[in-house]
């Protein structure tokens, strides 16, 4: 099965003429056969002069975080897609355009996460996010990530956890705590317990609604443009 994705993959992301590209679903971590929970990202990434705005090295740090700490839920995250977003989406400033970006490609089931050169506080002029977890204003059930090229390698996770229903928190041991503070470290922080409680409560209502589904398969049909 894996080796019928990654062929699709390749081929998709060839014609697309993203040469590097394919990297990105062989670098990616997979579930293992026995994880409890599975769910599929669609990685949208910005390629400018052939060159994607971050390295497969990067995402795949990404997904390996997110596994480590989606860990306290049965959860993991694989790669189920890779598509080339045009140069025109590079940098992302307003709320139009983060509309815009998900709209025409999301589909229900997976996590559509999308990889921009810069992305901008749309509350305070002039300053950049590393990441946010959006609602299309025009349907607020249709939903995604957006990554900055500048993110680091817990991004994607703290993401998640607004996707799996978290808000910003004050727990000291938590990634979704945005204070600045030295304890605990970096690298013993978390979700917190009364998150995890949240999480799996979210995720339950999400895979009873059709919002994920376990493993996605991608569709045969599943076009792969450079944009």
């Amino acid at each position: 099965m894996l080796e019928g994705l990654t062929s699709l993959l390749l081929l998709g992301v060839l014609a697309a003429g993203g040469s590097e590209l394919p990297a990105f679903s062989r670098e990616a971590p997979r579930c293992e056969v026995d994880t409890p929970h599975c769910f599929g990202i669609d990685l949208h990434i910005v390629v400018e002069d052939d060159k994607p705005v971050q390295t497969s090295r990067w995402f795949a740090r990404q997904i390996s975080e997110a596994n480590r700490l989606f860990a306290s839920i049965d959860t993991t995250f694989e790669l189920r897609s890779v598509e080339a977003v045009e140069a025109e989406s590079a940098e992302i400033d307003t709320r139009l355009e983060r509309d815009l970006l998900g709209r025409k490609r999301f589909t229900r089931g997976v996590i559509h996460v999308f990889v921009v050169r810069r992305l901008a506080d749309v509350d305070i002029a002039g300053e950049e996010i590393r990441g946010v977890h959006w609602r299309d204003r025009g349907d607020t059930t249709r939903r995604w990530i957006i990554l900055s090229s500048i993110g680091e390698s817990r991004v994607l996770a703290h993401e998640l956890g607004h996707f799996f229903g978290l808000r910003h928190s004050r727990y000291a041991v938590s990634i979704m705590n945005k204070t600045p503070r030295s304890s605990p470290p970096w690298k013993e922080r978390r979700f917190a317990p009364e998150e995890v409680e949240r999480m799996r409560a979210h995720m339950r209502r999400m895979l009873r609604t059709g919002a994920l589904l376990h493993r996605p398969r991608p569709d045969r049909g599943l076009r792969i443009s450079g944009g």
